[in-house]
């Protein structure tokens, strides 16, 4: 198996904009794309815009990555996580051919499969850990978004 890299470690935060600021300032992050979670799925907001315009076309954002190099980040808005904890899931990158063997090997060690697609395979581990294996690059993070990927961008109207 080849498992070479983390993709992102993605965390649960009560306070998304805060959160957002702290690690900003904390590990001289950039912005990849902030993301809400809309009535027909996942929506990118514009790269052009801000928290402020979210705000004011009444837009709850959900889900902020940061990234810097080879460290990514992702924010994910929670309304307490004292229940579940505050890690969400680790990212990891496998090779597009070793997917398949972890496939056939999570369910016989116990995981639960939570998604399975060509080049992605989200599982929860019996320590309840859950884990992202995808077979994508995430070399960049601002192209990773919904909006890039799929064109879905939140619609800002004041």
């Amino acid at each position: 198996m080849t498992a070479s890299e983390f993709t992102h470690i993605a965390l649960r935060v009560e306070q998304l904009r805060a959160a957002e600021a702290f690690y900003r300032s904390l590990f001289s992050l950039e912005v990849a794309f902030r993301e809400a979670e809309m009535a027909d799925g996942w929506r990118t907001l514009p790269l052009s815009a801000d928290w402020k315009d979210a705000e004011q076309a009444g837009v709850v954002l959900g889900l902020v990555m940061l990234y810097r190099g080879g460290f990514r980040l992702a924010l994910e808005a929670a309304d307490s996580v004292s229940e579940n904890g505050r890690l969400d899931h680790i990212g990891v990158f496998i090779e597009e051919e070793d997917l398949d063997g972890i496939r056939g090997r999570a369910a016989e060690l116990g995981c639960r499969i939570v998604l399975d697609r060509p080049q992605a395979l989200i599982l929860d581990d019996p320590f309840d850990v859950r884990w992202e294996l995808n077979s994508f690059p995430y070399h960049d993070p601002p192209n990773l978004s919904t909006g890039a990927r799929t064109g879905r961008w939140v619609e800002l109207e004041h």
